[in-house]
Formats: structure tokens, C-alpha cells, sequence
């Protein structure tokens, strides 16, 4: 059972991820990107679920902040983002906030797959 951190402003999107990765995982979700700053240390996540545009601190700084302070254990971040134009993908992953990227809407076999990939290891 890994520890996942789900930082998404949209409330019907974070009940949905929890309820997809809370049966087989710890799940902490937030809706703010500050809070994810004020919580990423004590709850040790092992892989970190990200919206980009997060109100107030937006998800690329907080990734940033999470890749710059948690560091020594490398924790994955998966960009989960409506940043869909092209180039952002590339644009996104470049900013080194996050190690993998999924545009919404993404399926929940995507959501699925990928989460396993980054917690086998493996950045897609």
C-alpha cells in the first residue's frame, strides 16, 4: 500500500481519484497547492498526483517545491492537467515539476496504469 498525495481543485475530480486509489492505497487529497507544501513532509508521499492549475500556488511551483524538498527520495509527480494544447506536454514535463503527464479527461485505466508504472519505478 504506497502513500499517495492527490492535489486537484476540482471536487468532483479529487472524490473520484480517491475513491480509485483509496482501495488499494493511502490517499491524502488537497486542494491546494499550498497545502500540499504544508503536508508533503510529514505524510511521505510515494507518488504525487498534481493538477497545474491549482488557485494561489499553481501545481507547476508546487511541484517544483516538493521535487526540491523531498528530494533525497525522489518522489515520482504525475501531472494530471487540461494543459492539452500542443507543446504543453512538452512545456510541462521541460519545468521540472513533475516526471509524467496525463491530459484530462484521462481514463481510469490511464489513471490506473500509469500510477502503477511510476510506483514500479518506471517514468512514462
Amino acid at each position: 500500500m504506497a502513500r499517495i498525495l492527490i492535489v486537484e481543485d476540482n471536487p468532483d475530480l479529487l472524490q473520484v481519484l480517491r475513491e480509485l486509489l483509496g482501495k488499494e492505497h493511502d490517499v491524502l487529497t488537497l486542494r491546494r497547492g499550498e497545502d500540499a507544501v504544508a503536508e508533503a513532509r510529514s505524510f511521505d508521499p510515494e507518488l504525487v498526483i498534481l493538477d497545474l492549475q491549482l488557485p494561489g500556488m499553481d501545481g507547476i511551483e508546487t511541484g517544483r517545491w516538493i521535487k526540491r524538498e523531498l528530494a533525497p527520495q525522489r518522489v515520482p509527480i504525475l501531472a494530471l492537467t487540461a494543459l492539452a494544447q500542443t507543446g504543453d506536454p512538452e512545456m510541462v514535463l521541460q519545468s521540472g515539476c513533475c516526471d509524467s503527464y496525463l491530459a484530462k479527461p484521462a481514463s481510469i485505466d490511464a489513471i490506473r496504469k500509469r500510477v502503477a508504472e511510476l510506483l514500479d519505478g518506471e517514468v512514462a
